[in-house]
């Protein structure tokens, strides 16, 4: 069967894409959130630059940040539009935390700045994840607190705004006006449901708005829905679009720009397999002489990175060999060929780790 081109997660990149647009981001919350948007001037939508957080040196990413200005006031009063893509195969259940951050950092930006006052953040969660899910709030994760009596007055708390749009009806989708903000709903709606992208395929592309978002689309529905290249053009092919030929000069490009990426990979994992194999070698025999490193010293006296060693640790902690040999043969060196030198050589470097 051919092979179905990945995309590097479709989801991020085509959601950027699209609520990074005014005009959807517009369309968005008027249509899901008329009473937020009758307070608000949105013809003010102002993009803002990205959002950035480093909690104990793990970064996190705010997907889309608004500022606009709220209607009829008498000083001019802003509010922050932080719209959050949510699309883990499983719903974050300490999302109220992350989402907290980035309530915090846009407050603080906007007090630091010389002449404004604090501003009000509104955390947008947009979900189209294949499981039913609503987020819990802060709240809600200590309701089982022992003393949540005592406590519950310093407990931060906010709610969300929050759309699940896999729930949405296709009746419902077809009822919004043809815009590109019809065309991003209707693909993120039918994200696990590709039969459903196949289907409304013409209607999805007929609202892209310039190369750009046609582009945007091919990428993300060739990325989710299940097909492979010959039957992904056949679809298109057999569509009827105007923009049939912009859709395929960009489906060609992904592919190309694929096949290209693969035949380096390939070269480099070529290359890189004796290195590899050494160095895997080099992590057994580092940890029979020295037994007492730290997880992370014999990731930086090997040159192993932190992942692979914190594993094969946990594996050797079982103290069983025979788990630990195929770990070592079918995760750590799988697909390279072992002589028979090395075989016997691995025997032996597990037999002593067991006996340590």
């Amino acid at each position: 069967m051919p092979s179905r081109p990945k995309i590097h997660q479709p989801d991020d990149r085509f959601f950027r894409h699209a609520m990074s647009k005014p005009e959807v981001a517009k369309r968005y919350i008027e249509h899901f959130y008329p009473d937020i948007a009758r307070i608000t001037d949105l013809g003010s939508l102002k993009l803002e630059s990205s959002l950035s957080i480093q909690p104990n040196l793990r970064e996190f990413k705010a997907d889309v940040i608004y500022r606009c200005r709220l209607q009829q006031e008498e000083q001019q009063q802003h509010l922050y539009f932080c719209l959050l893509l949510e699309h883990k195969s499983q719903p974050d259940k300490y999302v109220s935390v992350q989402v907290g951050l980035y309530i915090m950092e846009l407050m603080l930006r906007s007090v630091k700045e010389a002449g404004r006052e604090l501003e009000l953040v509104l955390p947008i969660i947009f979900y189209n994840g294949k499981e039913k899910w609503q987020p819990l709030t802060l709240a809600e994760l200590f309701a089982g607190h022992p003393q949540l009596g005592l406590l519950q007055p310093y407990i931060p708390n906010f709610s969300f705004v929050f759309q699940d749009v896999s729930q949405l009806s296709t009746e419902e989708l077809l009822q919004l006006d043809l815009s590109f903000f019809r065309s991003a709903i209707m693909a993120l709606s039918f994200r696990h449901q590709p039969y459903l992208i196949v289907k409304y395929l013409r209607l999805i592309f007929e609202g892209a708005d310039g190369k750009a978002s046609i582009s945007a689309l091919t990428h993300y529905i060739l990325g989710v829905a299940e097909r492979s290249e010959e039957e992904f053009k056949a679809i298109i092919e057999n569509t009827d679009l105007e923009i049939i030929p912009d859709v395929m000069s960009t489906l060609e490009q992904i592919l190309t720009r694929g096949r290209k990426e693969g035949m380096e990979k390939g070269m480099q994992k070529g290359i890189g397999k004796g290195m590899y194999k050494k160095s895997i070698f080099n992590l057994l025999k580092t940890a029979v002489r020295f037994p007492h490193l730290t997880t992370e010293e014999l990731s930086d006296f090997t040159e192993v990175d932190l992942e692979t060693v914190s594993r094969f640790l946990s594996v050797k902690a079982q103290g069983d060999a025979a788990a630990l040999s195929k770990y070592v043969r079918e995760d750590l060196l799988a697909d390279i060929p072992l002589k028979a030198e090395d075989e016997k050589k691995l025997g032996q470097l597990v037999g002593q780790l067991m006996d340590m």
